[in-house]
């Protein structure tokens, strides 16, 4: 049974997941539910993942606080490994622009914030930092494992996974090819990556009707966008200078082709959705690629 149901006040726990900062939004029943940026509830469907996961290894790169981990223990899978660099411990959690890098080390530095002021429920299940999949793994007495490890070094893991999650990172990777690549050395079966502000396709063209005909017809087979129907369509946008967190905003077709090149044997669109960031009240467009190995 839980650590902290045991051990902590159930008052006490509300006040923990209902005041402190997440990047999910979980609805944990009986009016909980956590101040999350992003709320995945309603874009599950769009994901396409298998509804049983049973006898399947998982592996959840940049898990974050652990939405999609747990979501693929509730489909069976019989082991799940989340991993992410954060520490969770203040300190920034990646490589940041240069420029932008102070940014970063205010706005990770609140963790510490939520650590003194929940200390009670860390220091339950022995954590040196406010690493909520882990808290939230004991409340929901899952048998989700946490590693500190890098999408760079998944071929350090020793093992490939049946599936591999990855959501919304590659926007925030100065080097997603090298990342991809290692994707792939991780992937046995699929590989779900969700490519975070992904810039648009055309879906007409004035000059190409064939190409607007050809579009039509792959729609009504199915084919969700998965090629630009305007030859002009930007490819590839560098936006560091503006974030400093995110880097580079992909065309899906770009992102095709690296994925591809990453040794992939296929690559497409299998949904699409456009989801809320609570924090900045903006809306971020998610396009979702299965790659298969």
């Amino acid at each position: 049974m839980s650590k902290l149901r045991k051990q902590i006040p159930a008052d006490r726990l509300k006040e923990f997941f209902t005041s402190t900062t997440w990047y999910h939004v979980f609805d944990l029943g009986d009016g909980v539910v956590t101040r999350g940026t992003f709320n995945l509830r309603d874009t599950i469907p769009q994901h396409h993942f298998p509804d049983s996961l049973a006898g399947k290894s998982v592996l959840d790169v940049a898990s974050s606080d652990g939405y999609y981990s747990f979501e693929f223990e509730k489909r069976g899978a019989e082991s799940v490994l989340a991993i992410d660099t954060n520490l969770y411990d203040g300190s920034v959690p990646f490589d940041p622009s240069p420029a932008k890098r102070e940014t970063y080390v205010k706005k990770h530095s609140a963790v510490r914030d939520d650590y003194a002021r929940f200390k009670d429920v860390f220091d339950v299940l022995g954590l040196p930092g406010a690493n909520k999949l882990l808290v939230m793994a004991d409340y929901l007495d899952s048998k989700v494992a946490f590693k500190n490890h890098s999408v760079y070094e998944l071929d350090k893991l020793g093992r490939q996974f049946d599936l591999v999650m990855c959501g919304a990172l590659m926007e925030h990777l100065k080097d997603p090819l090298k990342a991809l690549e290692q994707l792939r050395v991780a992937t046995r079966e699929l590989c779900v990556i969700t490519l975070s502000s992904a810039l648009p396709q055309s879906r007409t063209s004035p000059r190409a009707p064939r190409m607007r005909l050809a579009s039509l017809l792959l729609s009504g087979l199915g084919v969700r966008n998965e090629f630009s129907i305007n030859g002009n369509d930007r490819v590839l946008r560098y936006v560091g200078n503006v974030s400093g967190g995110s880097f580079f905003q992909m065309h899906p077709d770009t992102f095709r082709e690296m994925a591809l090149a990453s040794g992939f044997r296929s690559a497409g669109i299998a949904g699409e959705y456009t989801m809320m960031n609570h924090k900045h009240n903006t809306l971020n467009h998610n396009v979702v690629f299965h790659c298969r190995a």
